[in-house]
């Protein structure tokens, strides 16, 4: 009577192990899988199968998004001004008075000959003083340009020109002879400081 017990009794221990065995089995298949769900999850972490960490490209340096990074373009403009070109009288209808300040005679003559031959309509006289140390290029309103060539044509800087003063005619000697000089436009005066080379001073 007590080995049919016996019997049923090994056959519940067997069945016990074959149970736990297939637990185990089932529970080492779950955690290899787990094991390679996370080494997935830790290569999407990584951005690339390296394990080094990917950079956004959006990033600016330092961390600076390049959305708030200041761009400033600087535009240069480049103007040519041209200056237009200076429109002076024919010479033939610039009327020129040349005044001897030098002391030298027959010195306004001299210099009146210089313009008369590019021709200028000249009259030499001398002034009211034997001597004046500053040459100077007078010039009626509207000649300014005109007085420029004159001065010019006589080698003279054109720092020498200066409106002529109302009293202009007070400068020359003598102005009623032999011509009406209050009709002139241009009156040289020629100094002692040499600024205005005489052509020929031999002839002084």
């Amino acid at each position: 009577m007590t080995a049919p017990h016996g019997h049923a009794a090994g056959g519940g221990s067997a069945g016990r192990a074959i149970l736990l065995v297939a637990a185990a089995i089932a529970v080492g298949a779950f955690l290899l899988a787990r094991g390679f769900d996370g080494a997935d999850d830790t290569t999407a972490a990584t951005g690339n199968g390296t394990g080094q960490t990917q950079t956004d490209p959006d990033d600016g340096e330092n961390g600076d998004d390049p959305a708030t990074v200041e761009s400033t373009t600087t535009t240069t403009t480049t103007t040519t001004t041209t200056q237009p070109p200076i429109v002076t009288r024919p010479p033939g209808e610039v009327k020129v008075a040349v005044a001897n300040g030098t002391g030298d005679r027959g010195r306004a003559g001299r210099t009146a000959g210089i313009l008369n031959a590019s021709g200028y309509v000249t009259a030499a006289k001398n002034t009211q003083q034997d001597r004046v140390g500053e040459s100077v290029v007078y010039y009626r309103p509207g000649y300014g340009d005109d007085a420029k060539a004159v001065a010019s044509a006589l080698g003279a800087p054109a720092d020498l020109l200066t409106p002529a003063p109302a009293t202009i005619m007070t400068l020359i000697r003598n102005p009623e002879t032999p011509q009406d000089l209050e009709t002139f436009n241009i009156f040289v005066v020629v100094g002692t400081d040499n600024v205005i080379l005489d052509p020929d001073p031999v002839a002084g």
